[in-house]
C-alpha cells in the first residue's frame, strides 16, 4: 500500500527564510518533523512519500496511492483544504492531522475522509490498521492522551530532501510548565513536560548529521521545560560535539530563566548553541501580568539578555502588539525596547486568539471576537487581529505595526541591534570552529560579502562595512561572533525582502517619528507597579518552574 504525506505551502513570513536562497541555495527554513515522524511510525510494508509543496515546484495530483495524509497549521488551513479537495474528487481517500486539526477539528468536518486530532504516536498506527481492514473511522481522537515519548521513533529523515533546508528540526520533550493566555501548545501537549532519553536524542542528532545537516532546531515548545533533565542532555551534547569535531550547531526555544543559571548557558556553549528563540512579548509589567506572562517579571530582561549573549549565543524574540495593556504608544516603546536589548531578530507579531485556547475563550465571554475565518490570516508576524482591541482602534494599531515593523528592519536599526549583541559576547575559554570551514562555507561567505559590495546601492555597501567595523573595534575577536556577525548579515536579506514585500520600504519610515508620541518613554518592565504584585505573586503561586 502507498501513502502520499504532504505538507502544504506557507505563505511567506519573516521565519521562513526564502531570501536567503542566492546565498544557500535552500528553499525553506526547515522540513515537516511531523511528517517525518509519521512517516517513522508507518510499518514497513507502506510504500512511504513526504512530499513538501515549500520546496517541490507540484503536487502530483495524479499520484498512484491508496492514502492522501496533510498536515497543517493554521497558516495552512486554506492550501489544505483546496489539496483535500483535489485529490477527493479523484476518489483517493484524504486523512488531515497535525496541529490546527487536533487544535481545532472542527476545521476540517466534512472537508477531508478522516480527521485525526492528538498525537500521532497514538492515532497513527491504530488508524492505519483500521484502514487496512476496511474499517475507519471518520475521527480519531486522542486529545486527553499523552505519547509515552521514550518509545517515539528516530523521524524518517532519510525520505526528505534535507539540502533543500536551512536546518533539520527534533524534538527532545513536549509541554511546558508554563501558562501564557494565548499559548495553544499548552492546550495541545499539557504543562508537564514529557521528555525523550538523551540516548534517543544523540540518536537523532547523529541521524541528522548523517543527512548532511549541519544546523539543528530543537522544536521544543521550552527547551528548559524540565530544568534538570536539560542539564543531563546538555551534558551528553556536549560530550557528542566534542567527541564528533563540532559537526552541528544547535539552537532551540526556551524561556527567559535559562539566564539565572549560569551552569546552563556554559553547557550550551560548550554543545555548540549558536541562538535561542525566547518569548520576550512586551516591555510593560502590565502586558505580561495580562497574558500570565510571570517568568519575564522575576528579573531585568536587559540583563538577563545580555547575560545570554555573554556566552556567545544570539537571541531572537517574540514580540506582540496588540495586548489589553497596550495603548497606541506601545510601538515606540517597542522600539526602543528591543534596540536597548540587543535583539537583532524578531518574529514581531499582532496578538491573535487562537482556538480553545484561554485568550480565545476570554475574548468570546467579553463578546470582543471577529467573525474572521482562518483563511483570511496570515499568522503570528503578520498585522492579523481577530478581535476588538481594548485601547486603541484597528486602523491605529495597523499604522502602529506597519511603522514598527519597518522600523526593527531598516538598514541603520537593524545594525545597532547586531552590533549591540555581537559586542557582547565574551571570550570564556572555550572556543572552537561553530561550522565547518569547507568549501560550501567558503562559497556561501563570498556571496554574501559580494552582495553587500559589489553592487550600486551606496545605503548596502554603508550597512556591511559599518557594521563590520563596529563589531571589528568592539569586544575582542573570536570565532563565534563573527561567525554570528556574517549569520545574521545574511539573514538580513530575507528579512528586508519580506518586510519591502508585504509591509513597505524600511527607510520610509523615521524611528524618531513614530505615528503616534508619548512625551516620555520609560522601561516600564524595569518598574513594575505596585498594584501589579499582588498579581504578579498569584500567577508566580499558580505556575509551576521544574
Amino acid at each position: 500500500m502507498r501513502v502520499y504525506l504532504i505538507n502544504p505551502r506557507f505563505e511567506p513570513t519573516l521565519w521562513s527564510f526564502e531570501g536567503l536562497q542566492p546565498f544557500t541555495g535552500t528553499k525553506f527554513l526547515s522540513p515537516p518533523l511531523g511528517l517525518a515522524t509519521v512517516a517513522a511510525l508507518t510499518p514497513k510494508h507502506w510504500d512511504i512519500q513526504i512530499v513538501d509543496e515549500n520546496i517541490d515546484d507540484v503536487i502530483d495530483y495524479n499520484a498512484q496511492a491508496d492514502l492522501i495524509g496533510i498536515t497543517a497549521f493554521n497558516v495552512q488551513y486554506q492550501r489544505s483544504l483546496e489539496i483535500a479537495e483535489k485529490f477527493r474528487s479523484r476518489g483517493i481517500p484524504v486523512a488531515v492531522g497535525g496541529p490546527y486539526c487536533s487544535l481545532f477539528p472542527e476545521a476540517y468536518e466534512g472537508k477531508c475522509d478522516y480527521r485525526l486530532q492528538g498525537e500521532a504516536e497514538f492515532i497513527w498506527p491504530e488508524f492505519l490498521r483500521d484502514f487496512e481492514a476496511g474499517k475507519a473511522k471518520g475521527f480519531y481522537s486522542a486529545v486527553d492522551k499523552k505519547a509515552d515519548l521514550t518509545k517515539s521513533p528516530i523521524p524518517r529523515y532519510d525520505l526528505i530532501k534535507t539540502d533543500a533546508y536551512n536546518l533539520l528540526t527534533l524534538q527532545t520533550s513536549r509541554g511546558c510548565p508554563f501558562s501564557c493566555e494565548f499559548c495553544d501548545i499548552i492546550i495541545m501537549d499539557g504543562r508537564v513536560p514529557r521528555t525523550k532519553t538523551v540516548e534517543q536524542v544523540l540518536a537523532e542528532v547523529d541521524h541528522c548529521v548523517k543527512q548532511g545537516s549541519h544546523y539543528i532546531l530543537f522544536g521544543d515548545a521550552n527547551f528548559i521545560g524540565n530544568i534538570p533533565y536539560a542539564r543531563k542532555l546538555l551534558k551528553a551534547l556536549a560530550e557528542y560535539q566534542k567527541a564528533n569535531h563540532y559537526p552541528v550547531e544547535l539552537c532551540c526555544e526556551l524561556t527567559i530563566n535559562v539566564a539565572h543559571y549560569d551552569d546552563l548557558l556554559e553547557l550550551m556553549q560548550e554543545a555548540n548553541f549558536y541562538s535561542v528563540f525566547i518569548g520576550i512579548e512586551s516591555p510593560r509589567a502590565a502586558s505580561l501580568v495580562e497574558c500570565k506572562k510571570a517568568q519575564n517579571t522575576r528579573r531585568s530582561m536587559f540583563e538577563d539578555i545580555a547575560r545570554i549573549h555573554s556566552y556567545h549565543i544570539s537571541v531572537m524574540a517574540g514580540i506582540i502588539v496588540g495586548f489589553d495593556s497596550d495603548d497606541k504608544y506601545i510601538f515606540q516603546e517597542q522600539f526602543e525596547y528591543l534596540t536597548a536589548l540587543g535583539v537583532a531578530f524578531t518574529t514581531c507579531g499582532t496578538l491573535m486568539a487562537l482556538p480553545n485556547t484561554p485568550l480565545l475563550k476570554r475574548l468570546e465571554a467579553e463578546g470582543r471576537l471577529l467573525d474572521t475565518s482562518w483563511a483570511e490570516l496570515n499568522g503570528h508576524g503578520a498585522a492579523d487581529c481577530n478581535f476588538t482591541p481594548k485601547q486603541m482602534s484597528f486602523e491605529e494599531l495597523h499604522q502602529g505595526y506597519n511603522w514598527l515593523i519597518r522600523c526593527l528592519y531598516r538598514y541603520d536599526t537593524y545594525s545597532d541591534r547586531l552590533v549591540t549583541a555581537l559586542n557582547r559576547f565574551q571570550n570564556r575559554n572555550k572556543e572552537h570552529l561553530r561550522a565547518p570551514l569547507d568549501l560550501k562555507f567558503m562559497s556561501l561567505l563570498f556571496k554574501v560579502i559580494g552582495y553587500y559590495l559589489f553592487n550600486f546601492d551606496p545605503k548596502r555597501i554603508k550597512f556591511f562595512t559599518s557594521s563590520f567595523w563596529r563589531v571589528a573595534t568592539g569586544s575582542p575577536f573570536s570565532v563565534g561572533k563573527w561567525l554570528e556577525y556574517f549569520r545574521w548579515i545574511a539573514t538580513y536579506r530575507a528579512f528586508r525582502k519580506y518586510v519591502i514585500e508585504t509591509h513597505g520600504f524600511p527607510e520610509g519610515v523615521d524611528p524618531k517619528k513614530p505615528p503616534f508620541i508619548r512625551p516620555a518613554i520609560f522601561p516600564v518592565s524595569e518598574v513594575l507597579e505596585e498594584e501589579l504584585i499582588p498579581e504578579l505573586e498569584e500567577i508566580s503561586e499558580s505556575t509551576s518552574i521544574v
